[in-house]
């Protein structure tokens, strides 16, 4: 029979939400769409043990599943990895190999390389299994594998190992097992095993990958004579491929010899001339072997041209301290007048033990998330018999109105009774705020936390979306190591990350919803985030610098505007804006920077 969706299952349902639909479909006889409730949840934790028995238990019983989970264009990736696992409990893993491997390369975050750990004992022989199956697995998974930490890794490493240890036996003439069992290895930092592994594969195929092998081999062991001997002779075999010489001028770089790495970064620019790794590289070898300022500031004017590079501004940062980019290297402070009081109040230490009031007036209306820093301040008192109150008066409300949205599809996160904001919706779920809190307590870097959020998005579905909304005005509360408002910040940007990482198009619609909603400082996160993500699609651009035109016409005349240097900082950030249009925003910036 077929199993009718709820109200809550039309949405998206939470991964325990998703268990509970699989069991009641499952005992309704509806095993597809148990099957595909089942592997949403498994999306999220791959090896949650509760889930997995259960699954296990219902192959046991010997029911054919594989026609509930079947092979159809555009499939979803979840049901694809059930049914890779589902093969492999039948002990068909050349199958589950070949599904899953085409999974974890479109959803690298997931984790279900902890799968192949229950699935390596169980391979008693690899003859089964094709050599081009195994090879084309495990170069699909190492970015998978990257991502993942401590004994997680470590266990994930050990069943691998031990699978291409397996096919080594079966495949002894397949040169790129060997060469895969060697990068295992060297992920081990098992310095015999992987030089072992590598030679083998380099006498099977003298070419660029063996090549390679040898020198990251050598370069493990810190033979870096031998290493740039190899990385020269992969150059020679495959005169073509620029990553080499990258390697080797990277190699050359870390031990100070700038004219050699010179001559081999340009080596790369001249197969791939705008390389992103090469230009900076030869911007910065330039420099070290004139040491003048000519030269360095090349280097600055390269970086701040090109502000999502994070090779540029690795290189740069230990030579101009200075140098870092607002919005790309660190998240500006408030400038609002009840932040200004806030800090004071802050560094004088009051005591609001014992209660007390803190009288404010305010000319015109700030962003609500300014007062709302406040109130986290105060809510550190609020032990006491009698908490310390806000007593708060705002004279004015600007035009254009900051408590309205601009479009239909603004995004409404407080709730206004006059000028006093309270926030709009319910407080968000447990699991949400943990993740979000996890990336606010890294150190913000854009291309960081771009890439950090789209590990963490993992764990998250868009059933979490209205979560993150929420948390824009509930944040978890702030360590005592952190002044409230820059924890309130940080929350905020972290959730517009996660935002961005969970939306299925680009640019996103939760990002758009707030900038098009009520005025507050999830728009500066956002515009920040647009920007980034657009930078050098000229279509995604031009998206983006019609929203950002729309959002300068809302900066009002009177009062402070909170989001108008982001806004600045993020349009410069584009890379397909007019000469024009950027000399005035060269102009703004300055001036915002000379008012401060």
């Amino acid at each position: 029979m077929e199993h009718e969706h709820t109200e809550g299952e039309k949405r998206f349902p939470s991964p325990e939400q998703d268990f509970d639909i699989y069991k009641a479909a499952r005992s309704d006889g509806d095993f597809q769409h148990a099957l595909y409730h089942l592997a949403c949840a498994l999306s999220t934790d791959p090896g949650n043990a509760e889930w997995l028995r259960s699954l296990n238990d219902w192959i046991d019983t010997g029911e054919e599943l594989l026609p509930f989970v079947p092979v159809e264009e555009n499939n979803y990736f979840a049901v694809m990895a059930v049914r890779a696992y589902i093969y492999a409990r039948m002990n068909n893993f050349n199958e589950a190999f070949g599904i899953l491997g085409q999974v974890i390369r479109v959803k690298p975050e997931v984790p279900y390389l902890v799968w192949v750990c229950e699935w390596e004992p169980r391979i008693a022989g690899a003859d089964h299994i094709e050599a081009d199956t195994i090879i084309g697995f495990i170069r699909g998974v190492l970015r998978s594998l990257d991502l993942m930490r401590g004994n997680e890794r470590h266990k994930v490493l050990a069943a691998l190992v031990s699978v291409l240890r397996k096919m080594c036996q079966v495949y002894p003439k397949v040169y790129m097992m060997f060469w895969l069992l060697s990068s295992m290895y060297r992920r081990q930092e098992d310095v015999l095993a992987a030089f072992a592994a590598a030679k083998t594969a380099y006498k099977l195929s003298k070419c660029w990958d063996t090549a390679i092998g040898m020198a990251l081999c050598f370069k493990l062991q810190g033979n870096n004579r031998k290493a740039a001997d190899f990385y020269k002779k992969a150059g020679r075999l495959d005169p073509g491929n620029e990553a080499g010489y990258l390697d080797l001028g990277d190699l050359y770089l870390d031990n100070g010899l700038y004219k050699k790495a010179l001559k081999a970064y340009i080596q790369a620019k001249d197969i791939q001339p705008d390389h992103e790794w090469a230009i900076p590289s030869i911007l910065y070898c330039e420099y070290m072997i004139k040491q003048d300022a000519e030269r360095l500031g090349k280097l600055e004017a390269y970086y701040k041209s090109n502000a999502s590079n994070g090779r540029a501004r690795e290189l740069l940062k230990p030579l101009l301290p200075g140098s870092e980019l607002p919005f790309v290297d660190y998240i500006p402070g408030p400038q609002e007048a009840s932040i200004n009081v806030l800090r004071q109040v802050a560094e004088e230490n009051l005591d609001l033990e014992s209660g007390g009031t803190i009288s404010l007036t305010i000319n015109y209306l700030e962003a609500p998330s300014a007062i709302r820093a406040l109130e986290l301040y105060l809510n550190n008192f609020g032990r006491s018999a009698n908490p310390p109150k806000l007593d708060l008066t705002i004279d004015n409300v600007q035009e254009p109105d900051p408590r309205q949205p601009i479009a239909e599809n603004g995004a409404i996160l407080w709730s206004y009774e006059g000028a006093i904001a309270q926030p709009a919706m319910p407080k968000p779920s447990g699991h949400a705020a943990n993740v979000v809190r996890r990336l606010a307590m890294t150190p913000y870097q854009i291309e960081d936390w771009y890439r950090t959020a789209g590990e963490l998005a993992g764990s998250l579905t868009p059933a979490h979306l209205p979560d993150l909304f929420a948390i824009l005005t509930h944040p978890p509360e702030p360590p005592e190591s952190v002044s409230s408002w820059r924890w309130l910040q940080h929350i905020q940007y972290a959730a517009v990350f996660l935002m961005a990482r969970l939306s299925p198009s680009k640019p996103s619609e939760a990002l758009l919803s707030l900038c098009y909603g009520q005025s507050d400082w999830p728009v500066n996160a956002a515009v920040n985030v647009l920007a980034y993500e657009a930078q050098g699609d000229p279509q995604l651009e031009k998206v983006v610098s019609e929203l950002f035109f729309q959002l300068s016409e809302r900066i009002p005349k009177e009062g402070h505007c909170f989001f108008t240097y982001a806004l600045v900082c993020s349009w410069l950030g584009l890379t397909f804006i007019d000469v024009q249009l950027r000399e005035q925003l060269e102009q703004w910036k300055n001036d915002l920077e000379q008012q401060e």
